[in-house]
């Protein structure tokens, strides 16, 4: 089963014409002003830890069940609870991906004591954790990116064209398409933090024949070796659960899902 992505073109009937034949039966609310839907895999004891799980494209949070993230996430020893979203493509169209998140779990989240709360995303969940990190990176430990969607084909030419992100600079006229939008501020925002020195709470992981390796390779270039997963194997779900796994695997060497105890 391949990830479902967005691929660079933000006209929304494009994407649901693209994708209607594999979304057909899995389509979630497209009310970007209701509640989403969420999944927990609760502990089973009291925690202040917190994974939230964002999926792909028109993924439900069920996709994190059906492909065994939460029990590997068992079988590693994780002691945390863990809910996944049903954050997708319209919520991000329509400019509401981060309030539903914000209002649906983390308001939530802190008034039941979890202060030890970390991202997950896949493909365009990564995006989106990303997104999110950026405007809650106080509140938020860290985020964990699999086979992330961080850039179409312009800004991937961009990137390369000023040899990292070192040397980038956005364009002066801001995109009219959101998704444009979003990606431009989202790399402004890395750049930033690269300036910083404070990426290092962002972990990466994808497999070597990823449509979106590139793109992410400038990330890369700009975290720390420790904080980066690659592996052999496409964008679809079996790399990413053997990502997943690899990552859990070496979290105490990593510092990744470390407790940062945010108020």
């Amino acid at each position: 089963m391949k990830w479902r992505v967005n691929a660079g073109i933000n006209r929304k009937i494009i994407l649901i014409l693209s994708f209607s034949l594999s979304i057909f039966s899995c389509t979630p609310n497209s009310d970007v002003n209701e509640p989403v839907e969420l999944l927990w895999d609760k502990l089973g004891e009291k925690t202040n830890s917190l994974i939230i799980f964002l999926p792909g494209l028109y993924d439900t949070a069920e996709i994190f069940k059906e492909e065994q993230f939460f029990t590997i996430a068992r079988k590693a020893g994780i002691k945390a609870d863990m809910v996944a979203a049903s954050i997708h493509i319209d919520h991000l169209l329509q400019e509401m991906m981060v309030e539903r998140i914000e209002v649906d779990i983390l308001k939530q989240a802190k008034k039941a004591g979890y202060n030890n709360i970390w991202l997950v995303g896949v493909s365009l969940g990564g995006l989106n954790s990303l997104l999110f990190y950026r405007k809650h990176h106080k509140e938020i430990c860290g985020v964990v990116v699999l086979a992330p969607y961080l850039a179409d084909k312009d800004l991937t030419k961009e990137l390369k064209l000023a040899g990292g992100i070192k040397n980038w600079h956005p364009k002066s006229v801001i995109d009219k398409e959101v998704i444009n939008q979003q990606l431009q501020f989202l790399w402004v925002w890395l750049k930033e933090q690269d300036n910083k020195n404070t990426l290092s709470q962002i972990y990466i992981g994808y497999g070597d024949k990823d449509k979106y390796a590139e793109a992410n390779e400038f990330l890369v270039a700009r975290l720390d070796k420790k904080n980066v997963t690659v592996i052999s194997g496409a964008h679809e779900w079996k790399t990413g659960q053997i990502l997943w796994q690899k990552q859990l695997s070496s979290r105490t060497e990593t510092g990744m899902l470390k407790p940062c105890n945010k108020n």
